[in-house]
């Protein structure tokens, strides 16, 4: 490269230029493009050449021929048919197969277990004030006069009273109840407490509704509760200065299934009626959810023997004829009382919706309403005292039994006029009798010596004795109160003087045995009895 000089260069015009000497050094280059053979491409297939299938099989072999002599053998069966099917329809309802838990061996019974002592009233301690003291003086006196189960059979509920209250009760009474179903249950304290204006002597669940309980007053108030309420738990409660009411201690509750007021109403809880029996004589018919006034009413007005001037019968017991079909009493209106005098009535509701809107005119008027008498048949053998206790069969509606003052229970057929079968568990006076709602041929009467009886009578040889005695007071104070648990058979409660026990019962006591609902029947359509009763045990 020439050396440059610019020193002669003009400043306006110079002009340099350097040749570019970089293109000089550069590669030549070539453009080309390359590609693979095509690839060949082979689809095949592979099966088998031949399919063969061979199956295989053992020869026919030719049967003997057996000659059977049949002469005679078609009328042999027809002579022995009708005598083969008598004697398994014996054994399908008479005889158990494979019950070892019911049966006794040696005699010997299991015993029943107390899994639970309830008391409502908390302990009063030495540095309470005298109010405090003279409330737990008082709540001392009270006793249960009443058991009820929920129909769930979880809740257990007790009224609390007293019987040896002359004139007009101001004493206080509590219903209190018990969820037995919780993983803890306080024995000492009530899930739920309700203090009432006066002694409270009677009390029963709702069949449907396991919150709604109904309850009847020593001065003749009824009242019902609905427990799942906050608050004031009072639904409703009868009219104090209604003419249409019960004037001396109610006795007895019953809930009565109506198909009227299911078809009014369109609800299974406010389809039943409640049903009171009182100790003036009244038998009074309510809607629960309407207590201002009854809806209906009867007397026991009904001669004395002997006598046509007709006197009134003071009620103490009462129970309704069951549908064995619908194992309830819904749509029977046959019930029957127990009176203070020792007799026994057969009743019955004749009430119609016209009488009952006659009735109710009249009442909302404030005219006089003359309450008819509901008895049909008064001629049953009587007890020779005060009958305290009445159950009607749950498998057949026309068995019954009641207990009286005078110790013994009787056995009953609604058709009949002389008791069936009598049992004398005590020499002291007995408050109650109950049927099993599982077993037919069980039931359990409660005694004023503290002891609950149970018999059954498909195991007791000559009714003399009772299959189980429970001691429920062991200081010999009265029990008045008992109740199977239809849902959990198992429990089995009592109330007195001593407060509530829950029993766990033994197995043979609560599992129905093959046959027993047919053998009840049985003896209710015997002639003789006890022929029916012995042939039974045998």
């Amino acid at each position: 490269m020439a050396e440059v000089d610019f020193a002669d260069a003009n400043p306006r015009d110079a002009r340099v230029d350097v040749a570019s000497t970089w293109r000089h050094g550069l590669a030549p280059t070539t453009q080309s493009a390359m590609q693979t053979d095509p690839l060949e491409m082979l689809n095949a297939k592979i099966q088998t050449i031949k399919r063969e299938q061979i199956g295989c099989q053992t020869g026919q072999e030719e049967e003997p021929k057996v000659k059977i002599n049949a002469r005679g053998l078609g009328g042999f069966m027809d002579s022995v048919v009708g005598m083969v099917m008598e004697e398994m329809k014996k054994v399908e309802e008479e005889h158990e197969i494979l019950e070892p838990l019911t049966r006794v061996v040696d005699g010997k019974q299991e015993p029943a277990t107390c899994v639970y002592e309830l008391s409502p009233f908390m302990q009063v301690g030495a540095d309470s004030g005298p109010s405090a003291s003279a409330a737990s003086a008082a709540r001392k006196k009270l006793v249960v006069t009443c058991l009820s189960w929920s129909c769930t059979g979880q809740t257990v509920a007790a009224s609390y009273g007293r019987y040896d209250i002359p004139g007009w009760c101001e004493d206080r009474g509590v219903l209190a109840t018990w969820n037995l179903g919780r993983e803890s249950v306080n024995q000492n304290k009530a899930d739920v407490s309700i203090d009432v204006d006066n002694c409270l002597m009677a009390c029963a669940f709702h069949p449907e509704h396991p919150a709604l309980i109904a309850g009847g007053t020593f001065n003749g108030d009824v009242y019902i509760w609905d427990l799942s309420q906050d608050g004031d738990m009072q639904r409703a409660k009868s009219d104090a200065l209604s003419d249409l009411r019960h004037r001396e201690p109610i006795v007895s509750m019953e809930w009565i299934y109506s198909m009227t007021e299911y078809n009014k109403y369109g609800d299974k809880a406010r389809a039943y009626r409640l049903v009171t029996l009182g100790a003036d004589g009244l038998v009074m018919v309510w809607k629960w959810h309407k207590l201002s006034t009854a809806m209906y009413g009867y007397r026991l007005l009904w001669p004395q023997p002997g006598s046509s001037s007709k006197v009134m019968h003071g009620g103490a017991c009462m129970g309704f004829q069951f549908d064995p079909a619908a194992r309830s009493v819904g749509g029977l209106s046959t019930f029957m009382v127990g009176t203070e005098g020792g007799r026994v009535f057969k009743c019955y509701m004749d009430m119609n919706d016209e009488a009952l809107k006659e009735f109710a005119k009249k009442a909302g008027a404030g005219e006089k309403v003359e309450l008819r008498c509901p008895i049909k048949e008064a001629d049953y053998s009587a007890h020779a005292g005060a009958v305290y206790g009445l159950d009607c069969c749950p498998f057949q509606r026309d068995l019954f039994l009641t207990a009286g003052y005078d110790g013994c229970v009787h056995l009953y057929h609604s058709l009949k006029q002389q008791h069936l079968l009598e049992v004398v568990p005590t020499a002291g006076p007995l408050h109650g009798v109950r049927w099993s709602p599982v077993r037919p041929l069980v039931f359990a009467a409660a005694a004023g010596d503290g002891r609950v009886y149970f018999y059954d009578l498909w195991r007791c040889p000559g009714m003399v004795s009772p299959v189980l005695s429970m001691d429920a007071s062991p200081d010999a104070r009265p029990t008045y109160a008992l109740a199977f648990n239809a849902k959990r058979p198992e429990w089995f409660a009592t109330g007195g003087a001593s407060g509530i026990q829950i029993w766990q019962l033994p197995s043979n006591l609560t599992q129905l045995r093959k046959g027993e609902e047919g053998a009840v029947r049985r003896l209710a359509a015997a002639d003789d009895f006890d022929a029916a009763l012995r042939k039974l045990q045998q």
